[in-house]
């Protein structure tokens, strides 16, 4: 995968045409991986992932540095991969140590939404977007003041919330990747982080979001 004549990965990008999911595919929580599968990008049906793949596409699609795109795919493996591989589908699942965590700023957890912790919940994402002082751009200041809130939300309405040293990590992590790939300046738009969870930006924009990644 991403191999070409020319030894640079993905350099044929008439090959990555979008494609609609089947019901049979596996998709994640994630949007952006789930249209890097919709794209081919990653495996068209989400399943059977290496992390030698995963790792390529995170860096060169998604911009991450390696180090970045090392640290999310170790625990990912470490916590829900089996003999090396993994699917999409398998990074809803909620643990203490996995990437899912209580406290997201746009699906509900998993004790307070029957285990549908992988949906998008629009009452919590148009809280995340009220952070925005000037109903435009969510700033860096924003983005952590909604992290913070969402946090101790979880911690005061949800009795089984799952908080630990790592989930606090990835919580930081998964802001300043939101920031890193459609900000800039610090900054990221209402509009583009509206647009960011809707399958349809990241099926049509792959390429363009790539451009945005200057904070």
């Amino acid at each position: 995968m991403g191999n070409s004549k020319s030894g640079r990965p993905f350099a044929d990008e008439s090959r990555y045409d979008y494609v609609a999911p089947s019901p049979n595919d596996s998709r994640s929580p994630c949007p952006a991986l789930n249209a890097l599968a919709n794209h081919g990008y990653l495996p068209r049906d989400g399943r059977n992932i290496t992390p030698e793949v995963l790792q390529l596409v995170l860096q060169e699609k998604m911009g991450l540095s390696w180090l970045a795109a090392r640290t999310i795919i170790k625990q990912a493996y470490k916590t829900v991969g089996t003999d090396g591989l993994l699917s999409l589908s398998n990074l809803s699942f909620h643990s203490s140590k996995s990437i899912e965590h209580d406290g997201s700023l746009s699906r509900l957890d998993a004790a307070l939404s029957n285990n549908q912790q992988g949906k998008f919940n629009q009452e919590r994402f148009n809280k995340f977007l009220s952070f925005s002082k000037d109903g435009k751009f969510l700033t860096t200041e924003d983005v952590a003041a909604a992290r913070l809130y969402f946090k101790a939300d979880s911690h005061a309405n949800n009795p089984q919330c799952l908080w630990n040293q790592s989930i606090e990590k990835a919580m930081w992590t998964e802001a300043a990747i939101l920031l890193y790939i459609l900000g800039k300046h610090g900054r990221v738009s209402i509009e583009d982080t509206k647009s960011a969870d809707e399958p349809s930006y990241f099926q049509e924009n792959t390429q363009t979001v790539m451009q945005c990644r200057t904070i």
